[in-house]
């Protein structure tokens, strides 16, 4: 199962610099609107708008990280969100660009949401620590346990 270690961060050019020079490939970079609907706290219910495509996420906190509970793409976006909306309720739309890269065993992508922050986020089997602290060098990170769509501008 993925999992998802999240940090924000500040200056990520700098960090995709070190990414690069660390043998990290640049795969994609899009921009999306994530909305997200009121769920129970450490339930995370979103669709991912992007590039003409659109997903539905479904996370699911677990000892500081977030378990890929569902991420498949949807054809019917306008439909899915009428209902969601009508069972939960929208609780806050986020907008920004995401930037894709793989290194070793992970997904590690760059997460500038408008008005919020950067932030990078580091998915696999087994995201950890030490792969932020000790292999991409940031130092001081702060990790972050909530979904982003708690999280407040800085």
């Amino acid at each position: 199962m993925l999992k998802e270690l999240k940090l924000r961060i500040h200056h990520h050019k700098h960090i995709e610099k070190n990414l690069i020079d660390k043998g990290a490939k640049f795969t994609h970079e899009a921009s999306f609107v994530d909305t997200y609907f009121n769920q129970p706290p450490g339930r995370v219910y979103k669709i991912v708008e992007k590039d003409n495509e659109a997903f539905i996420n479904i996370f699911q906190a677990v000892n500081g990280k977030f378990e890929v509970v569902k991420d498949e793409s949807i054809k019917n976006v306008k439909e899915v969100k009428k209902e969601l909306t009508s069972k939960y309720g929208i609780k806050r739309i986020l907008k920004g660009t995401r930037t894709f890269f793989t290194y070793k065993n992970f997904t590690i992508i760059f997460n500038l949401i408008d008005d919020v922050g950067e932030f990078l986020i580091l998915v696999g089997e087994n995201p950890s620590t030490d792969v932020i602290e000790k292999e991409l060098q940031i130092e001081n990170p702060k990790y972050i346990t909530v979904s982003f769509d708690e999280i407040k501008a800085q």
